[in-house]
């Protein structure tokens, strides 16, 4: 039998208040909830999923993410544009 956690359980996993976790279920973020009677409740699985998916969109477990600045070739092909410097001035004082 599979293992089901409740909205307060998933909240104390993810270190938020329930709230956001019912927030995260109204706007189709977070682990995919099952409706019982009136409760939401949420597969074990489901949890595995969005875990996974945090640590890949944080970049854990994936390939390296290219970061611009490697090479010129690559900021050029990927069409980054260098920032324009920033002119800084004295501070005057009255």
């Amino acid at each position: 039998m599979e293992h089901y956690l409740t909205t307060d359980e998933v909240a104390a996993r993810y270190r938020t208040a329930p709230g956001t976790v019912r927030y995260w279920r109204h706007i189709g973020y977070g682990p995919k909830s099952t409706k019982v009677g009136r409760r939401h409740l949420y597969p074990a699985a489901a949890i595995r999923e969005f875990d996974e998916e945090l640590l890949a969109k944080a970049g854990h477990g994936v390939s390296p993410v290219y970061q611009p600045g490697e090479t010129a070739e690559n900021d050029e092909a990927a069409g980054y544009q260098p920032a324009a410097p920033v002119e800084q001035s004295a501070p005057t004082c009255k």
